[in-house]
């Protein structure tokens, strides 16, 4: 529906039958004549939690959600960060092959938009912003994190209530702790979802419960940071209430500071009405800096 919004459009696909996969690069916001913003979505790579995110940055911007590899049917989600953002990188330089790019990336598609970044810069191309948005990952319930740790599994409480965010928006409430009661298994957990959530496809539920189950556990080490040194400038939107980003209290990544401005919407309301009117607001205070200067932990009322 994205790739072919008219009724004319719609026709020629369905007279074109499937043979064309569908791209990963799904357009969220109509063609502009700016520099698109390619953006990637949180845990499990499914690209539609954007679409208000995308139809607040303007009428003459057009806007891409990078699709996790592994969403599609037949595909299967790759082992690491750096083989992700890799395939990311060929399908962003086959749609512009000459930067500067923009780079956006919420929860942990941050992750993925910094390697990216990373990654673009390497081969010579420039990257005019990166925005991490809520980079760091919600707090769970201290116990359970404690117990588990990062742990991929049905039986740690930590990993189900952030699964269950993915589909849900949300790690409280009533119907999470029916989720935490009657899953025991990745069966189990789509049954509920599919049960609670009739609109999404059973398939695609099992898709993305595959794609958190690979990726929950993705961190940068300490040795990868190090390493990777980028020019763009860099800006952390920090959600109340969010543990540490992957990136913050470290050094030496980025030729400037990073801009930190913290916010007073949660990791989910954020991209949700009313919060996202505040977002907004500091995302278009930072697109009118050519080259930010950094400010440290600004505080958004």
């Amino acid at each position: 529906m994205f790739e072919a919004p008219t009724v004319e459009k719609l026709a020629q696909r369905l007279e074109a039958g499937s043979a064309a996969p569908a791209s990963r690069l799904v357009r969220l916001h109509p063609e502009g004549t700016r520099p698109p913003i390619y953006c990637w979505p949180g845990l499990g790579g499914y690209t539609m939690n954007l679409r208000l995110l995308a139809r607040k940055v303007g009428p003459n911007q057009p806007f891409y959600g990078v699709q996790a590899y592994g969403i599609n049917k037949g595909e299967v989600p790759y082992p690491t960060i750096r083989e992700m953002a890799a395939e990311d990188v060929t399908l962003i330089k086959r749609m512009q092959p000459d930067g500067p790019y923009t780079l956006w990336g919420y929860s942990f598609g941050a992750r993925v938009a910094f390697e990216a970044a990373y990654q673009l810069e390497q081969a010579g191309d420039r990257v005019a912003h990166l925005f991490l948005i809520a980079p760091g990952s919600p707090k769970v319930r201290q116990a359970d994190a404690s117990a588990y740790g990062r742990d991929a599994s049905y039986t740690n409480r930590a990993y189900v209530t952030i699964l269950f965010s993915v589909f849900a928006g949300s790690i409280t409430g009533p119907l999470l702790e029916e989720c935490l009661a009657v899953t025991t298994d990745a069966a189990s957990f789509t049954a509920f979802i599919c049960a609670k959530f009739p609109d999404l496809d059973p398939d695609l539920i099992g898709r993305i419960v595959e794609i958190v189950h690979r990726t929950y556990q993705f961190e940068y080490t300490f040795a990868e940071l190090v390493e990777r040194r980028i020019n763009a400038p860099v800006t952390i939107f920090k959600a109340r209430g969010d543990d540490y980003s992957f990136i913050e209290n470290t050094d030496g990544y980025s030729d400037e500071p990073p801009t930190v401005i913290e916010l007073e919407a949660d990791h989910y309301s954020l991209l949700k009405e009313p919060d996202i009117e505040e977002l907004m607001s500091v995302i278009r205070d930072r697109q009118r800096a050519a080259r930010p200067i950094a400010r440290q932990g600004r505080r958004v009322a």
